[in-house]
């Protein structure tokens, strides 16, 4: 079996900042916590809670420590609560998403509707909507919620730093014609943009493509997504125990490509099972 990899794969940027920066501050003394899990990937998040980090869901569980922002953002007011308890809050927000951040406060106080093309359950989006003070923003997901908004005078459009370039240029299309001032900001994280291009092009010439990630990271499903929309039979596993070795006999070109919290070590050692496949 020949087994193509993309030219990007483990982890993004972000993910090796967040994870450099919670493994430097376990030097210090005190407890760890993370609000969420820090990565979308149940393998790390392991590896890290055998480290004594543990992940919370909510402020409340703790008195003091070290309270650890994930790479997704959060609330920012969540931040400054955590500090008028004296608990130590180290962020580990994604530069990117910051972006993004700044960008939908700059829209808000200018008085425009935001509109935010993701999913209103992904954390990323929850603390871009919490970033709006005056409470004009909405989330969209696909073209037919995007012809339900109302028109208004001034519009502002961001994206999920996950999100597929395709969804949200046609989303931007739709909601273009609502606003009498309509700015659109390419949000979509590079690195994101670049994964997804470079595993269509191995789709394109392979029988097959395995994804790998996390089942809940947003980035990974949606590689799974295109793949799955350019015809090319498609896998999503987690991890190397998920791979069916006998469905895929038969198969002589197959590509592997993996979500940015997935590690290149993961992604490698499938890689090596499959090119013994006969």
């Amino acid at each position: 079996m020949q087994v193509f990899l993309p030219q990007e794969i483990g982890f993004c940027f972000g993910v090796k900042r967040a994870l450099k920066l919670v493994l430097n501050e376990i030097k210090r003394s005190g407890k760890i916590y993370t609000l969420g899990d820090l990565i979308h990937n149940s393998q790390v998040v392991e590896n890290l809670k055998r480290k004594g980090i543990e992940s919370i869901e909510n402020l409340s569980q703790i008195k003091e420590g070290t309270l650890v922002i994930r790479s997704h953002g959060v609330d920012p007011s969540l931040i400054e609560e955590a500090k008028k308890r004296r608990i130590r809050v180290l962020n580990a927000t994604c530069p990117y998403v910051v972006e993004v951040q700044n960008i939908v406060k700059s829209l808000s106080q200018k008085s425009y509707l935001v509109v935010i093309v993701g999913s209103n359950t992904h954390p990323e989006v929850k603390g871009l909507m919490a970033s709006v003070k005056n409470g004009k923003v909405c989330v969209v997901k696909n073209e037919r919620e995007a012809e339900k908004l109302p028109s208004v005078r001034k519009m502002g459009i961001v994206a999920q730093t996950t999100e597929s370039l395709d969804n949200f240029s046609n989303i931007v299309k739709n909601l273009i014609i609502k606003g009498k001032e309509c700015r659109a900001f390419n949000t979509i994280c590079r690195i994101i943009r670049e994964r997804q291009e470079g595993i269509l092009k191995l789709a394109e010439k392979t029988e097959a493509v395995i994804v790998i990630g996390g089942y809940n990271s947003s980035n990974t499903r949606q590689l799974v997504k295109l793949c799955r929309s350019s015809g090319t039979k498609t896998y999503f596993i987690e991890k190397e125990k998920d791979l069916d070795i006998e469905e895929l006999k038969g198969i002589k070109r197959i590509a592997l490509t993996g979500g940015t919290s997935t590690p290149r070590e993961t992604i490698e050692k499938i890689k090596n099972k499959l090119s013994l496949i006969n």
